[in-house]
């Protein structure tokens, strides 16, 4: 059965097996690689972030000046409400009506023709090319000889469109780029709403004006051009394309815009739409120069990348070869190492600075430390032997001393010197718990009787000075404690509030259970902790001194014992009724007693 290999493990076993310094030069043309490829589409992010850019610069234009055509056309639709309200127009021209001929007649034709005209210069647009009224036969128009280049068959159309809208205004945009942009509404009798036909009413857009001047007022291009379109049908062509380019560009775009050729010229292509109108604008800019812009570009960072890569090809090998040099040596001097030379390396004049001078430095140093031990190595077998016979022979029997200070205590007795038999009898217990070796089950009833007998001690060397009392309640005698725990924190407190005081010193121990911790507080007068202090020895600040065990070994030892929760806690308070200031020292631990 034919098993067949895996190909990436195969290459993936093959990169691994090359020297390091090929791994290296791999790692660098790859990434050069990926650069390259980077490079590549930010360039065509690049494009097309400015495509989009353009696109949002010319369609805010577009947006402003479609927003003035609509507006344009608003105001012409103000206009022709205010005709069709003008009680001049509507009078003369019911009269007209009424009339065939006559000089009369002709009086009724100039008051319309003058009210149109104040119209038309009052609005001030300047895209109406004309404004005409017809009636029958009679036209009264702004621009008779403009009105009067219109096809009779399309002023017919027109009247014809009207008047099938019964009043409607209606807009013919289908002759845009022949004759202009026509808006027509038949014209009634408002008075008493007979609505009885009075005219038509033909005003005539100039699509250039109406697009030109919109354009030219918000666009930021010199060379736009503007093209209408209803529907699939050109209104206006502002552009230097041919009618047919022009449809076919409309066809062409499918998105909001588009990069689009039109015979030789590249345009940049945005569509939009006209508000309130049903019309569609293309706006277009030259894109020729920004396109051989991109393609020199395009040339001119595929040759700075194959020169690069040259460059970067050549220093890459330099600096590689430069590098495993030195690596090639200090392998070698590892190789000696390893063979049995224990024998320090001649050092370059001067560690590099880089982490390959400071492999050679550590190394060098592991080769003189380990040279070093080699050779005092027999000398601390040989000091170490005699210390431990030394040890041997000063070794003295427990039992020699319990034996002496019994004896002691006898001949005390026998002069009748009490002092001096409870001395011996409370060191000898002293004695007895600090040499012996169960301190797993070490209970608080234990430790206080370390504590009486280190108090019978001190009291008659003391004497009044002391005044010693316990609060100990008997159902915590059984609780677990380590040993040594009270004791060094009384030696403390005599210590600092005895010694170095003449006063009489007052020293209390007090132990209570309060939700199932054990709180024992020794207090003393005649001292007082320093602010801080347990944060202080552990920081260092403040240095501990004395030949016992500190008050910061049994702060550790608890919390190694129980856990960081616990611990001894140092602060001052006032005493009630002297309000001297006293120090307290406050262990807290599990309760766990012995069952």
């Amino acid at each position: 059965m034919n098993i067949r290999k895996n190909p990436f493990k195969t290459l993936d076993r093959c990169f691994y097996d090359l020297s390091l310094k090929y791994k290296i030069l791999i790692v660098i043309f790859s990434g050069f690689f990926i650069l390259f490829l980077s490079g590549l589409a930010t360039m065509a992010f690049t494009s097309r972030s400015y495509e989009k850019r353009l696109y949002q610069s010319i369609a805010a234009s577009m947006t402003y000046a479609a927003s003035d055509i609509s507006s344009q056309l608003q105001s012409v639709d103000s206009i022709i409400d205010s005709i069709l309200a003008s009680q001049v127009i509507q009078t003369n021209l019911e009269e007209m009506k009424e009339l065939e001929q006559g000089s009369q007649r002709q009086i009724y034709n100039t008051r319309i023709y003058n009210e149109l005209s104040g119209y038309l210069f009052a609005f001030q647009n300047d895209s109406i090319s004309y404004m005409s009224i017809i009636q029958d036969q009679e036209i009264i128009s702004t621009s008779l000889s403009s009105f009067m280049e219109v096809p009779y068959q399309l002023r017919s159309s027109l009247i014809a469109r009207a008047q099938s809208r019964e009043g409607a205004t209606t807009v013919v945009p289908d002759f845009g780029s022949q004759y202009g942009i026509f808006i027509v509404k038949e014209l009634r009798k408002i008075d008493k709403l007979s609505l009885e036909p009075l005219g038509v009413l033909i005003i005539s857009l100039n699509p250039a004006a109406l697009t030109e001047t919109a354009v030219s007022s918000h666009s930021d291009y010199d060379d736009m051009s503007c093209l209408l379109f209803d529907g699939d049908a050109l209104i206006y062509n502002g552009s230097t394309l041919s009618d047919r380019q022009a449809v076919e560009l409309s066809k062409d775009l499918s998105g909001d815009y588009g990069i689009e050729k039109a015979g030789k010229e590249t345009l940049f292509a945005v569509r939009g739409k006209i508000p309130l109108y049903d019309w569609d604008y293309i706006s277009t800019v030259s894109y020729s120069s920004v396109y051989k812009t991109v393609t020199l570009s395009g040339r001119l960072f595929l040759l700075i990348m194959v020169a690069a890569l040259a460059v970067v090809s050549y220093l890459a090998v330099k600096v590689i070869l430069a590098i495993f040099y030195r690596f090639d040596r200090l392998m070698e001097n590892m190789k000696s190492f390893g063979e049995g030379n224990y024998q320090v390396p001649e050092a370059p004049r001067k560690y590099q600075e880089d982490e390959i001078g400071l492999l050679y430095k550590n190394f060098d140093s592991m080769v003189e430390k380990i040279q070093t031990l080699i050779q005092e190595n027999y000398v601390n077998e040989i000091l170490k032997k005699e210390a431990q016979l030394k040890a041997m022979e000063s070794q003295m029997d427990p039992h020699f001393l319990y034996n002496t200070l019994e004896s002691i205590n006898w001949r005390a007795k026998m002069i009748k010197s009490e002092e001096i038999s409870q001395i011996t009898t409370a060191l000898g217990s002293l004695l007895r718990f600090s040499l012996g070796k169960n301190s797993e089950d070490f209970t608080l009833d234990q430790e206080m009787q370390i504590v009486n007998n280190y108090i019978t001690i001190q009291k008659i060397r003391y004497q009044r000075r002391l005044d010693f009392s316990a609060d100990v309640p008997s159902d915590l005698l059984g609780v677990f404690i380590p040993k040594f725990t009270i004791q060094p924190l009384l030696e403390n407190a005599i210590r600092y509030g005895l010694e170095e005081s003449s006063e009489t010193c007052y020293i209390s121990i007090v132990c209570r259970e309060v939700l199932g911790l054990l709180i024992i507080r020794i207090t003393n007068t005649g001292s007082s902790f320093e602010e801080n202090c347990m944060e202080k020895l552990q920081s260092g600040e403040i240095q501990p001194h004395g030949f016992g065990i500190g008050i910061l070994n049994i702060h550790r030892r608890l919390q190694l014992t129980y856990g960081e929760p616990y611990g001894l806690l140092l602060y001052n308070i006032e005493d009630e009724e002297t309000y001297e200031e006293c120090a307290v020292a406050e262990i807290r631990i599990p309760c766990k007693k012995k069952e």
